[in-house]
């Protein structure tokens, strides 16, 4: 068995001459490999340290060895290493645990570890990072770039929703049709990651019933033009009556009855009426037709017989719904056992719409019914040209032709069947909409099982994964002719094309579904806050703390800002409500602005936004651990593992200090257990830096009975008090925020999580940033135009 122990690595530090390890621990025994060297059990009584291969057959500078010993092995080997993270496990048998190496590489180069003194020199770091570049062979900037893989795609709920809408104008505001589809999986933050978006039995069903509910909505009901008719029995009537045997009311004196009809379109409509009399007095029965009670116009009913009604109509132009249409009788003539006219009102009917002229369509309808048959166009020919158009939008590429016959035979089956035209059409439409083509998004790699082989996306493949990347729907018409001339792989095109999509407003697509999961603003909906605690907290505030981090996340966007702006920043977008929530005086209206922070202002950036504020609390208070992870995870990428199972909740630790105990004195006491204190050191004093705003976000001096205390010590002395100074420290830290956002936009981009062979294309969209000034648009394009954006490869074992 492979063995060490700390003398053995102190030996070797002090042979290379960087100092001793220590002796404040016990030996510990390791098996396995080190992650610098195997050490074996020595012939003599010096040590035999002998290279573990990891990518390259180069001897390992002993610095390395010394380095590591001195900084690392004395805190991560054994069952009892630091946060569970074991060097001594980097090399499991004939492979490298290279998810190992990359996080070991972030922290070392995030300045994240060591965490305490002694703290390794530039020049030990760079030394360090230039052994783990070499181990994961990414030394070579310059060299080849893996792609990584490309999972069939299903479009998640935001992206069905958007698409609906675009391919048949649906509007969700109106009528979300992704509502009944069940929830999206979570994957590395956000929910268009493919590797999660499974089909379930239940999904299939519901996407069924969506696709005919979304034709039906999208393009109107289906409608028989021409003037037949029909005819309904008269439910409602108001006066004195009965109704007769046959059907219908007869109605003694002044009433009416009439009917409730669904019409379909807006357009014109034939209304009919059958009616009968008992005539007296010097004049006929006399009938008034009403649609909701509006006169329209009125008939003199002269029929005197049962059997042979009058049958009396006019024409009208109805709005598309649901609308009364009555016959009233307003002539009544009584002269005891003289004259008694009376009307019977049979049926009432309605026929229509008549025609096109004047008929009121969904704009999607003629979109889609742009060839009809008639005038020497045979049905074949028009369901054909419908067909075809409608699919290769749907499926964002040209419709194949076997794809089309198959359509087609669709067609011909039900109109065998006795469908008429539009119905087979309509039927058709559905079964596109639940084509795996549509639903879900794919690459027509020519080998799917070769991983060595890199399929470079095709202009259609890349103008599907830009528009979902930017506006969370299908390409637009632009878009797809700079495929159809095969342009959108030109780099000039790629980039016009990405900065008039920014410009759109169809990218608030990106701005709410990647911020509002990146920041977590999502959750806020399912957080309940203690309304007793916080009276003035409503949903009303809320949506304007949402809307206050979207908008100043949208203005980094659309402004091509730094990026840097969303650590601090010298304005934010407030309203009246907002700004008195802040104290913040000279705001008026509902209206959210761009407002100048003051110097001494303790806002600006996301991080003092209500809605981070707020989301990282507890329903009845404030949550300094949720707000430091919320810090290291979601702006720096450096999250401490989930805690053990076993671990005690906060509120056990009042038993050793008290009920009245402020929030600083429960977190020492809770960390006083070794198995917390290895997070907790990284995160509680992040988050008791921003105690000064309460769990609503705003600001306060005191707590639990006395002055709040906001200072805290990172790892490695670093202090700081309250928000002001916590951001200054964040912006001294900028590559790792910066790293750590293109890596979120990265992974948003491509739907799936980023693995240790995309660090060298994440280093070169981070550079492009750099470079820039550190603007967001710059990490845009470098996203759009990276390797593993605009190609792919199989998936390997």
């Amino acid at each position: 068995p492979v063995w060490q122990s700390r003398q053995y690595l102190a030996s070797s530090a002090r042979a290379c001459g960087s100092g001793s390890v220590g002796a404040d621990r016990a030996t510990r025994t390791m098996t396995g490999a080190c992650v610098v060297g195997r050490l074996t059990a020595p012939t003599t009584h010096a040590p035999v340290i002998e290279r573990v291969a990891l990518s390259a057959p180069t001897e390992p500078d002993p610095q390395v060895l010394a380095l590591l010993a001195r900084y690392c092995l004395d805190c991560h080997t054994g069952d009892t290493a630091e946060e569970g993270v074991r060097f001594d496990q980097v090399h499991k048998g004939d492979d490298l645990d290279r998810a190992l190496l990359g996080r070991m590489r972030k922290m070392i180069s995030w300045e994240v570890m060591p965490p305490e003194e002694p703290l390794p020199t530039p020049d030990e770091r760079a030394a360090l990072l230039a052994w783990i570049d070499d181990a994961l062979g990414a030394g070579e900037s310059g060299g080849a770039i893996d792609p990584g893989w490309f999972t069939i795609h299903r479009l998640n709920r935001a992206e069905y929703r958007n698409t609906i809408r675009d391919l048949l104008g649906v509007d969700p505001t109106e009528h979300d049709l992704s509502a009944q589809l069940p929830p999206d999986d979570i994957g590395y933050g956000f929910d268009n990651i493919a590797d999660v978006l499974s089909m379930s039995t239940l999904q299939l069903e519901a996407f069924l019933d969506a696709a005919e509910r979304a034709v039906e909505l999208g393009l109107g009901p289906e409608v028989e033009l021409g003037d037949k008719v029909r005819f309904l029995r008269p439910l409602s009537r108001e006066g004195n009556g009965r109704p007769l045997s046959r059907g219908g009311h007869m109605l003694y004196s002044r009433g009416a009855v009439g009917v409730i009809h669904d019409f379909p379109l807006t357009g014109m409509y034939e209304l009919r009426l059958r009616a009968w009399a008992n005539q007296g007095g010097d004049e006929y029965a006399r009938m008034r037709v009403r649609l909701d009670g509006k006169e329209l116009d009125t008939f003199s009913v002269k029929s005197e017989k049962s059997g042979e009604p009058d049958e009396l109509s006019l024409r009208v132009r109805v709005e598309a719904g649901r609308h009364e249409v009555s016959g009233a009788f307003i002539n009544d003539f009584y002269i005891p056992d003289v004259a008694d006219r009376n009307l019977a009102i049979v049926a009432i009917g309605v026929a229509g719409p008549l025609g096109e002229e004047g008929l009121e369509r969904p704009a999607a309808f003629e979109t889609v019914f742009f060839s009809r048959p008639g005038g020497g166009t045979p049905e074949i020919v028009a369901a054909t040209e419908v067909i075809e158009r409608f699919a290769s939008r749907a499926y964002r590429r040209p419709v194949t032709e076997s794809e089309l016959d198959r359509l087609l035979g669709l067609y011909d089956a039900l109109r065998t069947d006795g469908d008429t035209h539009e119905r087979s059409v309509r039927t058709v439409l559905e079964a596109i909409l639940v084509s795996p083509s549509f639903l879900y998004r794919s690459v027509a790699n020519a080998a799917p099982d070769n991983p060595d082989r890199t399929h470079e996306l095709s202009d259609h493949e890349l103008a599907s994964r830009l528009s979902y990347f930017l506006w969370s729907t299908m390409p637009d018409e632009e878009l797809r002719r700079a495929a159809d001339l095969g342009q959108l792989r030109h780099e000039p095109t790629l980039l016009a094309q990405v900065r008039r999509m920014l410009a759109d407003p169809r990218s608030e697509a990106f701005i709410e579904n990647f911020a509002g999961q990146w920041l977590l603003l999502r959750n806020l909906e399912d957080l309940r806050i203690d309304p007793e605690r916080y009276p003035s907290y409503d949903a009303q505030l809320r949506g304007d703390m949402v809307a206050e981090a979207t908008r100043f996340f949208a203005d980094i966007v659309r402004s091509d800002r730094s990026v840097l702006d969303l650590i601090d920043s010298d304005d934010a977008f407030l309203n009246e409500r907002l700004a008195r929530h802040y104290g913040i005086e000279g705001i008026e209206g509902d209206q959210l602005r761009r407002v100048q922070l003051d110097e001494a202002s303790v806002r600006g950036g996301v991080m003092t936004t209500g809605a981070v504020l707020t989301v990282t609390s507890n329903p009845t208070r404030t949550s300094p651990v949720k707000r430091g992870l919320w810090v290291l995870d979601q702006l720096l990428g450096t999250p401490p593992p989930p805690p053990p199972p076993d671990i005690p909740p906060l509120v056990k630790s009042q038993e050793t200090v008290g009920e009245d105990a402020s929030l600083r004195e429960q977190l020492a006491a809770h960390v006083s257990e070794a198995t917390c204190r290895a997070c907790h050191r990284r995160m509680d004093p992040i988050g008791l830096a921003m105690e000064n705003f309460d769990a609503i976000g705003r600001w306060r001096t005191e707590a639990y009975g006395g002055p709040i205390d906001a200072h805290g010590e990172l790892p490695g002395g670093v202090v700081f008090t309250g928000p002001v100074e916590l951001k200054r420290i964040l912006l001294a830290r900028d590559a790792q925020f910066v790293e750590n956002l293109c890596g979120r936009v990265l992974t948003y981009a491509l739907g799936r999580g980023l693995e240790d062979f995309d660090q060298p294309t994440l280093d070169r969209i981070t550079a492009r940033v750099r470079d820039s000034g550190d603007r967001f648009g710059a990490l845009i394009e470098g996203v759009v135009l990276s390797e593993a954006f605009r190609s792919c490869r199989a998936r390997s074992d």
